[in-house]
């Protein structure tokens, strides 16, 4: 591949050369190190969305690292990932977060669980199989993050964190294992049924400015990392892009071609020409959003 886009908004929180350096001591900062590596998992998965369907393996290997970096408990002993060993084989599975009621995975989004390989043994796992201090109590935490539509009225704001099919927000619930929901005025695309539900129970929100809650249960060693995690993805997704630089909604719309099956390429090259490429599409398909 000889060009390179230049990576939105979304990759800039995403320190560049964890792995450029071998002559750094192998005893680490626990923390920035953690973050650092979950960085790049995170950046490098956003580029392969594009690219699922066609690397089913690729996808899930990486959805297991990131699984396994963000539950890694502090260490002041952490090596680079390249040097962890992460010793024999024993599959374990971690069920994902159900959204709207429906459960998830990372690949078809149909109810398929998450493997998550490693040496770790029952015996000092919890919360569902998640790492942590033994009898750490699992708590929960709300988030709420509001939605800029005073300042940019015009931004499909909706659109952007739900993209094709709802895939978009159903990676950010798996990568992050939290719960997140789109609420308030403009949550739901049927305007008339919006004005209907407003005043029923359990739609009271919708009298509310657009927003998003993110819900994370977890131990309350992890919790916050957690919860952190989710924020600065949807945070980072909610900066309004301009359209010509907003690689994030080109990946959007060629996704929602290959899954429409008119996705058509000139070479084997991952890259569009112009002349073929459904980035031109004016309008996004939005799944379903509210209760």
């Amino acid at each position: 591949m000889d060009e390179r886009i230049p990576p939105p908004p979304f990759f800039q929180y995403s320190p560049s050369g964890v792995h450029s350096s071998h002559h750094h001591s192998p005893m680490r900062s626990s923390a920035s190190e953690k973050e650092r590596y979950l960085a790049e998992l995170l950046a490098e998965r956003q580029k392969l969305a594009p690219f699922m369907q066609v690397l089913p393996f690729c996808n899930r290997l990486l959805n297991q690292e990131i699984l396994r970096a963000s539950s890694l408990p502090p260490n002041p002993n952490f090596v680079e990932p390249e040097r962890i060993d992460h010793g024999s084989p024993s599959p374990l599975r971690l069920a994902g977060h159900p959204m709207n009621g429906q459960p998830m995975d990372l690949e078809g989004w149909s109810g398929m669980q998450i493997e998550h390989l490693g040496a770790l043994q029952s015996s000092s796992m919890s919360w569902n199989g998640v790492p942590g201090v033994v009898g750490s109590p699992v708590v929960k935490k709300v988030v709420r993050i509001d939605v800029p539509v005073d300042k940019y009225p015009n931004f499909n704001f909706v659109g952007r964190l739900l993209g094709p099919r709802g895939n978009s927000l159903k990676r950010v619930e798996a990568t992050t294992q939290c719960r997140v929901f789109i609420r308030g005025r403009g949550s739901v695309k049927d305007s008339v049924k919006e004005d209907k539900l407003r005043d029923k129970p359990g739609y009271e929100h919708l009298n509310d400015p657009l927003h998003v809650l993110v819900e994370a249960e977890f131990p309350a060693d992890i919790v916050d990392a957690r919860l952190n995690q989710a924020v600065a993805i949807l945070e980072d997704l909610l900066k309004p892009v301009d359209e010509s630089m907003d690689y994030y909604k080109k990946q959007q719309l060629r996704e929602l071609a290959m899954l429409n099956g008119t996705l058509r390429e000139e070479s084997p090259s991952p890259h569009l020409s112009p002349s073929v490429s459904p980035f031109n599409s004016t309008g996004m398909k939005r799944a379903k959003t509210g209760r």
